[in-house]
């Protein structure tokens, strides 16, 4: 069977905004991006270990990152390995 897939309009708001465009208030502590138009955020692990950073995608979180920028530079490959993550999820 063919599917045929098309962008609906929340899609299209959403892949239509800046993607990879880290900002946010505290570049520091936390910066937000889109990726595939769904939200990811580079976030301080917790104020008591502030040189560990964490990325947020999916529900899903990666971590071992030295510093917000480290996290950053990391979110297109925890991006791709989120959704094969979750690609695998999902039955046949």
């Amino acid at each position: 069977m063919d599917i045929e897939i098309e962008i609906g309009p929340v899609g299209k708001l959403n892949l239509e905004a800046p993607q990879q465009d880290w900002n946010g208030r505290n570049s520091v502590l936390i910066q937000y991006a889109r990726f595939a138009g769904q939200e990811m955020m580079a976030i301080q692990k917790s104020d008591d270990e502030p040189d560990a950073f964490e990325l947020h995608f999916l529900g899903l979180v990666g971590s071992g990152f030295k510093s917000i920028e480290e996290a950053k530079e990391s979110a297109p490959a925890f991006a791709k390995e989120v959704f094969n993550y979750l690609s695998q999820m999902v039955n046949d």
